[in-house]
């Protein structure tokens, strides 16, 4: 699950698989107990459930990855796509329109649409991306300051994607339900210290999760690790107050 991170570089993760024995090796040198066969396998049946890449991938690993270099994270996830991509060719249609993938407007977000929206979102020409991206900065403006405010000792790639994740739940939550609320920086204060609420959005809150990770493996702009879960806090906030359950 990859959303568009800068208009201003191609931060996003490469999605190409490099055949079974490249991606035998990096699956074995992370730690993963699969076998490319049984990936196939697990691939399969998540495209028959209707589950996205970004839903099955983490879950590959018994525990936590354990990639060598920053190098090797980025492969190995560009491979685990690519061969993601291989097998739901010939099993998933073409992207029907979001809307009819919305059962239930007071539902969280389900994973096959949010993985929709991403690739919707992503294939926004560049004046229409701007043109969403600049919506989101004059409406959600105290969230905009939240996010620094509350990554403000964090690493400055941090706060950027940060505000590129928060970005992107606005827009799919608003591609879903047509409006979503504008918090102001007491409800995002409020929403960050409720760290036993439930999440709001379990389908982004995997997407989110699965970005800040690729994020972390990528060449230009890595994403310091010791930042993940505090930027994981900051947006578990911002999902809860833009869709505010009860």
């Amino acid at each position: 699950m990859k959303p568009k991170r800068s208009k201003g570089a191609d931060a996003r993760l490469p999605r190409k698989y490099e055949g079974p024995e490249v991606l035998g090796e990096l699956l074995t040198a992370s730690g993963c107990e699969l076998t490319v066969d049984e990936v196939v396998e697990e691939f399969q049946a998540a495209v028959e459930e209707g589950s996205t890449a970004p839903d099955v991938i983490p879950l590959l690993w018994e525990l936590e990855p354990a990639f060598g270099t920053p190098d090797q994270a980025r492969r190995t996830f560009s491979n685990l796509f690519g061969l993601w991509d291989a097998v739901a060719t010939d099993a998933v249609a073409d992207l029907v329109p979001l809307g009819d993938l919305v059962e239930d407007p007071s539902a969280p977000l389900s994973a096959r649409f949010v993985d929709a929206a991403w690739q919707r979102l992503n294939d926004l020409e560049g004046k229409e991306w701007r043109r969403a991206r600049d919506a989101f900065d004059n409406l959600q403006a105290e969230l905009g300051t939240f996010v620094f405010e509350a990554l403000s000792d964090a690493d400055g790639v941090a706060q950027e994607v940060a505000m590129d994740q928060a970005f992107e739940a606005w827009w799919m939550l608003r591609e879903a339900r047509g409006s979503v609320p504008r918090p102001d920086r007491a409800t995002l204060r409020a929403a960050l210290a409720a760290e036993d609420a439930p999440e709001a959005e379990p389908a982004l809150g995997v997407a989110a999760t699965t970005a800040l990770w690729e994020q972390v493996a990528d060449d230009e702009r890595p994403l310091p690790e010791a930042d993940v879960p505090t930027i994981e806090r900051v947006l578990r906030a911002v999902r809860c107050a833009l869709s505010p359950r009860g």
